[in-house]
């Protein structure tokens, strides 16, 4: 038993040194945010809103004549 482990640790072992990046740390580029258009004015009519849409989590409804 006291050879499984061993034998499970050193493939531990050699597997975590083989992964990653060797060297410094490099963080992920962020971009820069783009610019968004003026808003439009205050005179415009709003959007209509959307229908709602049919709600499929909601169970179903019971007939209470059962």
């Amino acid at each position: 038993m006291r050879i499984i482990a061993t034998a499970a640790a050193a493939c531990g072992l050699i597997v975590l040194g083989g992964c990653g990046i060797k060297g410094p740390l490099q963080f992920p580029q962020v971009p820069k945010p783009i610019a968004r258009p003026a808003a439009k004015p205050a005179d415009s009519a709003p959007a209509p809103a959307p229908a709602p849409a049919a709600d499929h989590n909601k169970p179903a409804p019971q007939d209470s004549a059962q």
